[in-house]
């Protein structure tokens, strides 16, 4: 199957999840990342069954280990596809919210060569920032809003404003 152009450039392999399986189950990346140490006797797979069953350390949420994060100082970028069924903005933002973070920049577009790539708004503590057009895989369908969003995050600046990226 081809590679199919989506809108905003870059392409989208529909295979993807095919090559990620024959990749992470190649024994050198497994060793590259630890993975299989005890050399479990059945492939890795994108969705296990058996993974979904016996999960059980997780968190329902993971809002108080923002609240920690946020008190010891650290910075943090959520962001958020704009069409996302499974995790949707709405979700995202309703959750954000009860947090209860007074807001240093309230919701405003961010810019993309002169083009509104989506919106943000900066929490004391925590920046939200949505991607349009894309799900909750950005740099996947959306690989160049990715890196912005990326490097605005390490330069510790927020989304251009301004439309002056390039």
């Amino acid at each position: 199957m081809e590679a199919v152009v989506v809108d905003g450039g870059g392409s989208y392999d529909p295979c993807t999840e095919s090559h990620s399986t024959v990749y992470y189950n190649r024994p050198e990346v497994q060793r590259a990342l630890h993975a299989n140490l005890t050399g479990i006797n059945y492939p890795w797979a994108t969705c296990s069954a058996l993974v979904s069953t016996n999960w059980g350390d997780s968190p329902r949420s993971v809002l108080p280990i923002y609240k920690e994060l946020i008190a010891a100082g650290l910075r943090i970028w959520v962001f958020s596809g704009d069409t996302d069924a499974v995790i949707p903005l709405t979700s995202t933002r309703y959750s954000i919210d009860a947090l209860g973070l007074p807001t240093i920049t309230s919701w405003y577009p961010w810019y993309d060569k002169k083009q509104v790539g989506e919106w943000s708004q900066v929490y004391e503590g925590l920046t939200l920032v949505t991607v349009r057009g894309t799900g909750h895989e950005v740099p996947l369908h959306r690989p160049r809003q990715a890196l912005i969003l990326f490097q605005q995050f390490l330069k510790g600046e927020p989304m251009p404003k301004n439309g002056t990226v390039a």
